[in-house]
């Protein structure tokens, strides 16, 4: 049980008890009925603190006064040393309690508990020294006058530190005032009815002041009005009907004390059942709700909890009152949060009345937005009308600025209810601290909010990325065949271009005179030689060396996909080979593996104008220089009718033949060195060398795989050499089988065609097109044959057999 509902039972008990010892005395006739009324009437102060909410400061002290001031009313004008003893320390507790209210909430308990000592101890040494004849004998009561004069000075020094000058001046003089008549009704002016007359005010005035202080709405005082009267005047009726003329005894009086305790008790549920359902203004409610809303915010709360945290108690106040409800708004992002049926955030997106954002925002504004207030100003101040009138269309009483380091971060809109008097000094102070904490955690659930925002927005364009990434991932496996076409034949670009021989030296010269010109060149040279080289030595030296430099196999390419490969197709987006390569060069290695409709539509695209003389809005890109592959010559591509006539017309001019290697020996051993210094290289293995009779036999062989069939072997003899030079032994049988050759045809039609699979993987280098080329079958044809054999996945040097011969 709290301290308050405690005193409301043992208040009037104590002041009965005093009461009925003032009877029992001898030293006094039987008590003023006058007297016992007022001091019951004060003994039950305490019930209008249970008026006040639980975590009002000072609701418990408040209550102690009133008991403290009902014991001395109830012990006042008699004979008894005791009772007035009783009488002067009930003042002496009243004082103390007055002062320890009116001192600031942040004073630390060495200050307070410092200042109530030395009153206490000034008090009781001057008393002590006037029994002793040293003082005055009314020194005990001179220092509690001069304690609530003290009280009165303080007061009005903390009222006027808060900006409440006025209030202040007014209630440091009606404090003077109240010591001065208590002065008079102790030291002799007043005497009889008038003294104790004075004495109730004084005491009543003064309870009924901190009061006002502590709940400036009177709400807790008026919720309880009714029910006191009925139970004081229930009280007195008993007191006077059951209370003996003649003293009481000891135990009769205890009896007497119990038994107005438990009828108390009585009075007290009667009490709180009678107010529970009392129903009065809003006013002075306001700063009880902003004390408790600023008491439910927590740190790091999310944006909904700060609203219900904040409006829950504020729609307790103006519940069922006319106008919206209360409304909390932020100005960015700009949402709206109110409270639904179940008292749970609604949050909207919604701007704030304009008229009162702006005023807000109006430099030099500081504080809230009081309708009362503004109503006064207006006449004074046309400007702020639109501000008025948008307050009074929108039924709002305040506007309160949620302020966070100088910067607005919301706004916090109250309804007009049924209050027509303007915002007191408590409720401005109580308001002003709930918009600074408000302000704070505001900012905290904004960012908060911004950041989830910002994170469900990250997750948004992840999300979207993802798909997106799925999607080109998709278009790169289509544009993964276009570039193993086009990159067909990149590695032999590592192949450095070695021209010992004449034959070699003629080709360079030649390359050198067809590098500036811009007309098809037709590259003659048999499987496996450098052909790369050769187009990119043509390339680097035109005036096309900065441009791009595209590599296509016509070979490689799907039958049924070629011409978009080539040409590039609008109806999907995709640019093809020719268009890749706009105003450089494009090779395209074997020609004649390209369809007759193909090769004609490549002779039709030829025979246009150049882009750079083509008039269009859009200039078109450069058409590409094309150099050309073939096997065979080009005289026996047409006697074939391999080659389209009208292509066939726009390689008339002499291109450049290749000479085979076995026609150029002398070129093997740089070729075979800078083999080895490759696959050392790619194997990760120390530099090695070779011995002369491993160079011989390279020397003697026929390369009919010509340089590819090189670098293959040297590759194969690398992985196999166990020293740090090659020998004979480890290079593999550099023979192509005949039909001459005395190795018979053994085995069954599968492991034959298994053997003549793998050598011609071997002879090509591992090329698949150029291997089905030596075996006359299709690609497809021949991709199917080593699918069924478990060939495709096979690396060159793990095929079994002789190698290329």
């Amino acid at each position: 049980m709290r301290i308050p509902r405690l005193l409301t039972i043992l208040g009037p008990a104590s002041v009965l008890y005093v009461l009925a010892a003032r009877a029992s005395s001898n030293a006094a006739a039987s008590p003023d009925w006058f007297l016992v009324t007022l001091s019951l009437a004060l003994s039950l102060t305490p019930l209008a603190v249970l008026g006040s909410w639980s975590s009002r400061r000072g609701a418990s002290r408040l209550a102690f006064m009133g008991v403290s001031l009902a014991i001395a009313m109830a012990s006042a004008r008699t004979a008894s040393p005791l009772l007035e003893l009783t009488h002067d320390i009930a003042w002496l507790l009243t004082t103390l309690t007055m002062l320890d209210l009116v001192l600031p909430r942040d004073t630390g308990p060495l200050v307070r508990f410092g200042a109530l000592g030395a009153l206490a101890l000034a008090a009781f040494f001057g008393a002590g020294l006037a029994q002793q004849g040293l003082l005055p004998e009314m020194t005990f009561a001179v220092v509690v006058v001069l304690g609530i004069l003290a009280t009165g000075a303080l007061h009005q020094i903390v009222l006027v530190g808060r900006g409440h000058v006025v209030e202040g001046g007014l209630s440091g003089i009606a404090l003077a005032g109240l010591a001065v008549g208590l002065a008079y009704c102790w030291f002799g002016p007043f005497e009889g009815v008038l003294a104790t007359t004075v004495e109730f005010g004084v005491a009543s005035l003064l309870w009924l002041g901190h009061l006002a202080w502590l709940d400036p709405g009177w709400r807790s005082l008026r919720r309880v009005g009714v029910p006191v009267v009925i139970a004081s005047a229930l009280c007195f009726a008993v007191t006077l009907t059951f209370a003996p003329d003649a003293p009481l005894a000891r135990w009769q009086l205890g009896l007497f004390a119990l038994g107005s305790g438990v009828l108390w008790w009585l009075t007290f549920s009667l009490v709180r059942r009678l107010s529970n359902r009392a129903v009065w203004s809003t006013a002075g409610r306001l700063a009880d709700a902003a004390e408790a809303a600023r008491a439910r915010l927590a740190g790091g709360a999310a944006l909904d909890e700060v609203a219900v945290g904040t409006l829950v108690p504020f729609g307790h106040v103006f519940e069922g009152g006319k106008g919206s409800p209360p409304a909390l708004y932020t100005l960015e992002p700009a949402l709206r949060l109110r409270l639904d049926a179940g008292e749970r955030a609604n949050v909207r997106a919604a701007k704030a009345p304009a008229a009162i954002t702006r005023a807000l925002l109006a430099d030099g504004h500081q504080g809230v937005l009081d309708l009362v207030d503004l109503r006064a100003r207006v006449v004074r101040e046309p400007s702020i009308r639109e501000l008025v009138d948008t307050m009074e269309d929108h039924g709002l009483g305040c506007a309160l600025p949620c302020v966070h380091l100088d910067h607005v971060e919301g706004v916090l809109l109250l309804p007009r209810g049924d209050r027509s008097e303007a915002l007191s000094g408590t409720e401005l102070d109580e308001l002003g601290r709930l918009a600074d904490s408000l302000g704070g955690a505001l900012a905290s659930a904004l960012a908060q909010r911004r950041a989830d925002s910002h994170i469900h927005e990250l997750s948004t364009l992840r999300r979207e990325a993802e798909d997106r990434i799925t999607a080109l991932e998709g278009e790169l496996d289509q544009v993964r065949g276009q570039c193993d076409v086009l990159g067909r034949g990149l590695a032999e670009d590592r192949t450095l271009h070695v021209a010992y021989s004449q034959s070699m030296r003629r080709v360079q010269t030649r390359a050198i005179e067809l590098a500036p010109l811009a007309d098809p060149v037709l590259l003659v040279a048999p499987a496996g030689s450098p052909v790369l080289p050769v187009s990119r030595f043509i390339h680097d030296r035109g005036p096309r060396w900065k441009a791009p430099f595209v590599v296509a196999d016509c070979s490689a390419a799907p039958p049924d996909q070629v011409a978009r490969l080539l040409f590039g197709s609008q109806t999907d987006s995709r640019t093809g080979w020719f268009q890749s390569a706009g105003g450089g060069t494009l090779l395209l290695r074997d020609l004649p593996a390209l369809s007759k409709t193909n090769q004609a539509r490549l002779a039709s695209t030829l025979g246009e104008p150049d882009a750079e003389a083509h008039e269009s809005d859009e200039p078109r890109r450069v058409r590409p220089r094309i150099i050309a592959t073939t096997r065979a010559p080009l005289d026996e591509l047409e006697l074939r009718g391999a080659l389209d006539s009208e292509l066939a017309k726009h390689f008339m001019r002499p291109g450049l033949t290749i000479p085979r290697l076995s026609d150029r020996r002398e070129d093997v051993p740089s070729l075979a060195l800078l083999a080895i210094d490759r696959a050392c290289r790619v194997l990760a293995r120390d530099p090695v060398g070779i011995t002369e009779e491993a160079m011989s036999a390279l020397v003697d062989h026929d390369w009919p795989g010509d340089v590819a069939e090189l670098e293959l072997i040297i590759e194969l003899a690398v992985a196999k050499a166990s020293s740090k030079t090659i020998g004979l032994r480890d290079l593999p049988p550099l023979a192509w089988p005949g039909a001459e050759e005395d190795e018979p045809l053994t085995g069954t039609y599968i492991e034959v065609e298994r053997r003549l699979l793998e050598r011609a993987l071997l002879r090509s280098g591992g090329n698949k097109s150029e291997a089905a080329r030596m075996l006359g079958l299709k690609r497809t044809t021949f991709l199917d044959k080593l699918r069924r054999h478990g060939l495709e996945q096979r690396a060159p040097h793990d095929l079994g057999g002789t190698a290329v011969g």
